[in-house]
């Protein structure tokens, strides 16, 4: 496998080879990893030449080239290509091809602390024609989570958390599997984790760093929290996905009592039995 300077090397190499790239910012540096992963954003002229595979031959001998870009543009701002390589010796590789304009966009641009996919490190190796400003930011802070919830976001995060519980029971009931997991590990989840960064930020009175995906949950929650959440992701046999219904509905509870006590809120403890006693008496 190559060592990370050959791997810089290499990136380096065919960028100043082409006129069309004018800058490499490498990104996600993020020590934590036990990959040889390395990401990168080419700023060049226009983007559109590398809508093609221009990166074939470039970086070694590979295996695998994954264009998320085209799969979920959504998650791409405008004017980006992005070319996710894999090479035979394990090695991925990375890169964002994006113009000046958008490049600064992005790195200027206001964290979103939900749903955080990649770090927002950044360090520049390259630049031709001195277009940028200088650039080395090596602490993330996308996943750094400061938010004291409103009591009517709180009580709307409330009532959205036992409305999709319902439909997720209703799958389950009606044994749709494919839709009753993914209701419990999307829905259910993402309201969960809102709900548990409310609470450790709250606990904790400062900024939290949850980590990319809020891969720090584990380490960041309470044992009992964390042992409950760990229920919540069941096996594909239904009276082990309503113990993880149980599961994410205690947890909820004991979270949203707890920040409406922090907050000074009253806890809609009427919605829940209500609710509960509704999707019991379903099947």
């Amino acid at each position: 496998m190559r060592t990370e300077h050959e791997v810089l090397q290499n990136v380096l190499t065919a960028a100043e080879k082409d006129e069309r790239i004018r800058a490499v910012i490498r990104t996600n540096l993020l020590p934590r990893r036990k990959y040889d992963y390395y990401n990168f954003i080419f700023v060049v002229t226009d983007v559109d030449p590398f809508d093609g595979d221009v990166f074939e031959n470039c970086f070694g001998e590979r295996i695998l080239l994954y264009r998320g870009d085209r799969n979920y543009p959504e998650l791409f701002p405008n004017n980006t290509k992005a070319h996710l390589m894999v090479f035979r010796d394990g090695i991925t590789i990375a890169v964002n091809i994006m113009d000046r304009n958008s490049f600064l966009e992005r790195y200027n641009g206001e964290p979103n602390h939900e749903n955080v996919w990649i770090g927002d490190t950044y360090l520049k190796l390259l630049d031709k024609d001195s277009m940028l400003p200088e650039i080395e930011r090596l602490d993330e802070k996308q996943t750094w989570f400061s938010e004291r919830p409103s009591e009517a976001r709180f009580i709307e995060t409330c009532n959205e958390f036992w409305w999709v519980m319902k439909t997720f029971a209703e799958y389950t009931l009606r044994k749709e599997l494919p839709s009753a997991m993914f209701y419990l590990n999307i829905a259910v989840r993402d309201l969960l984790n809102q709900m548990i960064r409310w609470h450790l930020f709250l606990r904790e009175g400062s900024p939290v760093d949850m980590g990319i995906l809020d891969c720090n949950i584990e380490k960041l929650l309470e044992e009992d929290l964390f042992l409950l959440y760990k229920k919540t992701y069941p096996q594909a046999d239904y009276e082990k996905i309503w113990e993880a219904f149980d599961a994410a509905a205690k947890l909820w509870h004991m979270l949203g009592n707890d920040i409406a006590s922090r907050c000074c809120y009253s806890y809609p403890i009427e919605t829940e039995k209500n609710m509960l006693n509704l999707i019991r008496n379903l099947s």
